[in-house]
């Protein structure tokens, strides 16, 4: 049975995620230790008792996502749940080299709050905007883009989810302009989208030259996992190559449907951590496949189950199960 794992990126994030892992798990509880201790940052508190709105800062957000499914991914193995490849949408690639031993927890962290610095910079001072285009021709959506740039308001398709579905990311004057063309000729359906999942895009040129910098300094080993590149969609195993891959996906659009086309062989995908838009976007590409994202311990014994594997075992129940 071969498992593949999807790590989720910013706008998954929810205050409580993955808390029964946390109360139950010494090797979770280990790792908000040794993060906490590298940010200077009560964690805890962060993930299980801030607000929404207080978790959905890029920082703030950014690290949690990282940590919880960072943390979970090593539960999951920990039960015999082993990937066969890895792949993460946008910040989630941390995770995924991370969980694979490509980079260290605290190499992560540390790449991560330098990205969301930066990118919190360049939001200070520009308006951007973000939508979900479906039943779209993305094509033609691409040449839109074109048509309605006009000086420094510009839009680009950051991401191809899908053949005929797309995140469409620029300035919110460029943005408004295309979804006014899109609604006049009643082409494709539109919903927000979350600016801090990334404009990656030319938008983001600025932040790539310093975040070159730090990624540079970062020892990216060789995985023995294949780690799928989200510009792309080719496996990697070289780790100068997985640091170019992550470095490149800051300002290139992300490639989801060539993403997606590297899973196909495997017989269920999983998502450690919270993942609602990955489920629903894989799930209408695999309807036939088992397709998970684990955040609490019934979810998991789900899984452990259709692996044929122990089930974990809470507080007073029966001794056939075991903890984790």
């Amino acid at each position: 049975m071969k498992f593949g794992f999807i790590f989720p990126g910013y706008g998954n994030q929810w205050v409580g995620m993955g808390k029964e892992f946390y109360d139950m798990s010494r090797s979770m509880q280990e790792y908000f230790e040794e993060a906490a201790n590298c940010l200077d940052k009560n964690l805890v508190k962060l993930c299980f008792a801030s607000s929404e709105a207080d978790l959905a800062q890029l920082e703030n957000a950014y690290i949690s996502l990282y940590l919880i499914s960072f943390s979970i991914a090593r539960i999951l193995k920990e039960q015999g749940i082993e990937p066969s490849v890895v792949a993460g949408y946008d910040i989630g690639e941390y995770a995924a080299v991370s969980s694979v031993d490509g980079i260290t927890l605290p190499d992560a962290l540390y790449l991560l709050r330098k990205y969301s610095g930066l990118y919190q910079e360049l939001l200070n001072v520009r308006q951007f905007a973000a939508v979900r285009v479906t039943e779209c021709d993305v094509t033609g959506l691409k040449e839109m883009c074109t048509f309605c740039a006009n000086g420094s308001n510009i839009s680009f398709v950051a991401s191809q989810e899908h053949d005929d579905i797309a995140i469409l990311a620029g300035t919110s004057e460029s943005v408004t302009c295309i979804t006014d063309e899109l609604k006049k000729g009643k082409t494709g359906k539109i919903t927000s989208a979350p600016v801090g999942g990334g404009l990656h895009s030319p938008l983001m040129d600025d932040v790539l030259k310093t975040m070159k910098m730090y990624l540079e300094k970062v020892d990216f080993k060789d995985v023995s996992i294949p780690f799928v590149t989200s510009v792309t969609g080719q496996a990697l195993k070289e780790g100068d190559k997985v640091r170019a891959a992550v470095m490149q996906q800051i300002h290139a659009p992300l490639q989801w449907k060539k993403v997606i086309d590297a899973f196909e062989f495997c017989d269920c995908i999983v998502i450690p951590g919270p993942g609602a838009t990955l489920i629903e976007l894989l799930k209408s590409v695999f309807p036939d496949k088992k397709i998970v994202a684990i955040t609490n311990v019934v979810e998991l014994n789900d899984l452990l189950v259709y692996a044929e594997k122990p089930v974990i075992k809470k507080e007073h129940e029966d001794d056939s199960a075991h903890q984790i």
